[in-house]
């Protein structure tokens, strides 16, 4: 009895040991006594069912003994499925073997038609092989491999079994396609889909994702014929390192213009290869146009936009032939450029290589550079006037500058005028005025006076900018021409320039004339007394004006030497007077009342007036002329 025990005892030890080897094996030994059924259904997610019971036998006094141990049951399940996102690189650490995909297309009938895979034009296609390494992130332009690993869409272990797969895209793209066990009773489907970058706008189901920067995939499973999704996965779509070519002033692209990398080394053209570093790639493309591979593949190009997707590390630079009318490389700085956006909003990558310099590759991929172009334009335009032509130390002068810019399709931006006086001038600050108005935070004035810079910013196509402002004759200015130059710049360095003289003069009374004259009342002859009038208006040309005595004389001292009009303001004069010509001479222009004057430094100049008064009038100065207590006449 004692034996019989032990030798139970070690029938259930060796089921216990058995056990497990019959799990992991999913095989019953010879000494096992178990099933292994496939569940009915993929959906239960139980691939197998182990049903086991462990036998033992022995000899006992030379009779032959055995026992079975408790029977055990277990479900084997499969893991969850799930998706992996691959993209193709030369130097990727997965290889891949699987079957071309079958892409559903709707032809021009509406019904969805389908490639066959394996098979094109009747000649039969070796299984892809393809290097990839995993992502969760794609460029526009790549090609998207996935891996579906579903254990319970392994249906027939003898066969090769497939998936529906549904790709969508945030950009409106529906794509759908069947992929292809990799073997039989695999359990792990491949498939790929080719991407392109929009523009043009997405189109469903022609078998290409049609993808924006910052655009998301979305990769669905389905076991066939029903709308159970097994696995979902999403691939974000990064913004891809293309460049642009553009206007340095206006930030507009620019298309058309001839992009090379060059072997800054060597002098020769780069080696350039599509983004799965294998694929022959244009060395030499057009900003703006679509660029055709090496396999025959389009990829569309935005406005502006050229592309090299991948090389070899080195040194290279850009060489670039811009369309009529613009240069390269830009003068503008990269500072300046800074202050420009694209048309989106987006800034400019200026960087080593945006110039035509060299510029090195330490990986691969290459980055984003942009290239600005500048293009030529009308220059600016300015005039400059000064309120007077001489002056005398302690004189006012106002000054006026206007800048135009007169190409009406184009905008000049930093617009800046620099304003030099001569050294016998000095400004007076408060008097600046940018349209009329203070500008302050504008103007820059140099700290000893020798300048003035006002920045007018932006001037679009068309439009004017005056700036005043006024300086004064320093005490100390010696005689001769004073020149004011006025110069005004843009980005491009555009420039133009506008200058405007003064004659200072020293004021003594050889430098200056003198005018004088009387208004009298009679008629024009030399034997009449004639009482002069007084009270009457007479005007100078520049707004100065005297009144005429109690004899009817009046004078101008300091007048500068030259042309004056003297002018009798006929509002003044007594009512009823009228003024008449005497002198009948070509200096009055055909006016009784004005008179033209010339005379040079140190000179006396006359210039009399008559009138007709009402008799009354002439009655009531005589009465006042017996009056006089000096006893004199009119």
């Amino acid at each position: 009895m004692r034996v019989t025990s032990s030798l139970r005892r070690l029938a259930a030890a060796l089921a216990l040991v058995l056990l497990p080897i019959a799990v992991l094996g999913g095989e019953v030994h010879a000494q096992d006594q178990g099933t292994g059924d496939p569940a009915t259904t993929p959906s239960d997610a139980v691939i197998r069912t182990i049903t086991n019971t462990a036998q033992a036998e022995w000899i006992v006094d030379g009779n032959p003994a055995n026992t079975l141990s408790n029977t055990v049951t277990f479900d084997v399940t499969a893991p969850p499925p799930a998706i992996r996102a691959f993209r193709p690189t030369a130097e990727g650490p997965t290889e891949l073997n699987f079957r071309e995909p079958v892409c559903s297309a709707l032809g021009r009938s509406g019904q969805a038609t389908a490639t066959v895979p394996g098979v094109v034009n009747d000649q039969v296609v070796q299984p892809l092989n393809v290097m990839v390494e995993q992502t969760s992130i794609l460029r526009a332009g790549q090609v998207l491999i996935f891996e579906v690993e579903a254990l319970t869409a392994n249906t027939d272990p003898d066969a090769i079994d497939e998936l529906e797969i549904v790709i969508t895209t945030s950009t409106g793209d529906r794509e759908i396609e069947t992929i292809f066990e990799t073997g039989p009773n695999t359990g792990v489907f491949v498939g790929q889909m080719d991407t392109a970058r929009m523009p043009p706008p997405p189109v469903q189901f022609d078998c290409r994702l049609s993808l924006l920067d910052g655009a998301s995939i979305t990769i669905e499973a389905m076991t066939p014929q029903t709308s159970q999704v097994l696995a979902r996965t999403e691939v974000e779509v990064l913004a891809d390192p293309f460049g642009v070519v553009f206007d340095s002033e206006t930030g507009e692209l620019v298309n058309g213009a001839r992009v090379s990398l060059v072997d800054a080394t060597t002098g020769q053209p780069a080696t350039v290869f599509a983004e799965d570093g294998v694929t022959p790639w244009p060395s030499s493309v057009i900003s703006g146009e679509p660029i055709t591979d090496g396999a025959g593949r389009i990829t569309q190009m935005g406005p502006g936009e050229f592309w090299f997707p991948s090389t070899l590390p080195g040194t290279y630079r850009l060489a670039v032939e811009p369309p009529e009318p613009f240069t390269a490389p830009s003068v503008v700085q990269p500072e300046d450029i800074a202050r420009i956006t694209r048309p989106d909003g987006s800034a400019f990558v200026v960087a080593e290589g945006s110039y035509g310099d060299a510029f090195e590759l330490t990986t691969s991929v290459s980055g984003q550079i942009d290239i600005p172009l500048d293009q030529p334009g009308l220059d600016l335009g300015i005039t400059k006037t000064a309120s007077r032509a001489q002056v005398v130390p302690g004189d006012v002068v106002f000054y006026a500058i206007t800048v135009s810019n007169p190409d009406s399709g184009r905008a000049k931006r930093d617009v800046v005028v620099t304003d030099t006086p001569s050294r016998s001038l000095r400004l007076r600050p408060d008097t600046i005025r940018v349209n009329g108005e203070e500008a302050s935070e504008s103007v820059t004035i140099a700290p000893d006076g020798s300048s003035l810079q006002i920045d007018l910013g932006t001037l679009e196509g068309g439009a004017s900018v005056r700036v005043t402002y006024a300086m004064s004759v320093r005490p100390d200015a010696a005689p001769g021409r004073a020149i004011n130059l006025a110069v005004v710049t843009d980005l491009l360095g555009r420039t133009a320039r506008a200058q405007v003289p003064v004659d200072i003069q020293r004021e003594t009374i050889a430098d200056r004339m003198t005018i004088i004259g009387r208004i009298t009342a009679g008629a024009c002859t030399i034997d009449d007394p004639r009482p002069g009038i007084p009270g009457v208006r007479i005007m100078l040309e520049d707004g100065s004006f005297a009144i005429t005595d109690a004899d009817g004389r009046y004078h101008f001292e300091g007048v500068v030497p030259g042309t004056h009009a003297v002018a009798v303001s006929r509002m003044t004069l007594p009512e009823g007077a009228k003024l008449i010509d005497c002198h009948r001479g070509t200096r009055n222009a055909g006016s009784e009342s004005s008179r033209f004057v010339i005379g040079q430094g140190g000179s006396l100049v006359v210039a009399d007036f008559h009138a007709r008064v009402p008799e009354g009038w002439l009655s009531g100065v005589a009465d006042k002329a017996e009056t006089r207590p000096d006893g004199a006449t009119a």
